[in-house]
């Protein structure tokens, strides 16, 4: 079923089983993921996931098949360089985090997008206590009508997300929205593809414990299309930019109190 605009409803950009977990019945598209020849573009990322304060982490993309490159950081950093036309990069943080690489590239017509996470240990506020309820913060129902950056900390709420978890998939949903604004990705099926691509690696194991906020959200997804208020690729990186924002309003509760 596709909306007046022929933007899919019942499937593509709104069917979360696929965005989120890659494969019909939770299958993990990682699993059977299929390389393609040497015709295809391929994007194949060497550097660490894991990192130190100032420690400089090299990208290596050579093993790619690839004729250009694109890449785009999240957050942004004065501190990432790019070199030998983007098959190399380099990065140093001056903050412990979590940071995100997205990387395009392009080869005889083909097109691939992938990225690469690194989490940058230091100093950094205490962990939340240890305890049955591990201060989860409690959110009021939002009043019908609100918008998702209300409604993303109440379903959060209500299975207690963890904290870690919602900053990876938060930085996930920005990430693909970057690379909406980008014009890497614009069309329905290259964003689902985008958008599972970051959310499995953001969330591994645990996306399946994310299923009640994702069966939420693609009801939330399905009105818009339906409205015809997330049909276009602007409208799509909004969208992901107002879960995404709704994610971290949700992260930021556990500051309070």
């Amino acid at each position: 079923m596709a909306s007046a605009n022929g933007y899919p409803v019942e499937q593509g950009v709104y069917d979360l089983s696929t965005i989120f977990q890659g494969g019909e019945d939770g299958e993990d598209a990682e699993d059977n993921e299929v390389i393609p020849d040497a015709e295809v573009a391929w994007i194949v990322v060497n550097a660490p996931s894991m990192g130190d304060i100032g420690e400089l982490i090299r990208f290596d993309l050579s093993d790619s098949v690839a004729e250009s490159f694109k890449w785009l950081c999240v957050p942004e950093s004065v501190d990432f360089e790019i070199y030998d036309n983007g098959r190399r990069a380099v990065f140093s943080a001056r903050t412990p985090g979590e940071y995100m690489f997205i990387v395009a590239c392009a080869y005889q017509g083909t097109v691939d997008i992938t990225t690469h996470i690194v989490i940058i240990t230091g100093t950094d506020p205490a962990p939340l206590p240890p305890g049955p309820d591990n201060n989860y913060p409690a959110v009021p129902k939002p009043v019908d009508g609100a918008s998702l950056m209300e409604w993303l900390p109440y379903w959060c709420s209500i299975i207690q997300c963890p904290k870690d978890e919602t900053m990876k998939l938060a930085a996930s949903f920005e990430s693909v929205a970057a690379t909406i604004v980008a014009g890497v990705n614009t069309t329905p099926q290259e964003i689902v593809e985008a958008t599972s691509k970051a959310n499995r690696q953001a969330l591994g194991e645990s996306i399946t414990a994310w299923m009640p906020v994702l069966q939420n959200l693609q009801g939330a997804l399905k009105t818009r299309s339906e409205t015809g208020t997330c049909v276009t690729a602007e409208q799509h990186a909004e969208a992901w930019r107002d879960i995404a924002g709704g994610l971290r309003a949700y992260v930021a509760l556990f500051n309070l109190g």
